[in-house]
């Protein structure tokens, strides 16, 4: 392979799997903070405010994500686990995020 063709090649889908990773990071601390919450004792306005702000940079995550993954597949990169990884790890968070609206 010569260097003219490397230079080429995108990166989409490598990105689409990284911020699926800091997706996943992102939903275990939310899992981690609402388990630690104590009712009784901490800041409920403070609790809404974190969480708040941790879900929109989730959902911007995901967004993100979603749109790197599409350029992959409009790039037509060539498709391996981190594709298949991130295809069906965003399908499963959208999944989770639109069934939460209902």
């Amino acid at each position: 392979m010569s260097i003219m063709e490397s230079k080429n090649e995108t990166n989409y889908k490598k990105w689409s799997f990284k911020f699926l990773i800091y997706l996943i990071i992102i939903n275990i601390a939310v899992f981690y903070v609402v388990v630690n919450f104590a009712n009784g004792f901490d800041d409920s306005e403070k609790f809404n405010s974190n969480l708040n702000i941790i879900s929109i940079i989730g959902n911007s995550i995901l967004l993100i994500g979603i749109i790197l993954l599409g350029l992959s597949i409009i790039k037509k990169e060539k498709k391996n686990y981190q594709f298949y990884v991130s295809f069906f790890g965003y399908s499963i968070f959208l999944i989770l995020v639109i069934s939460s609206l209902f």
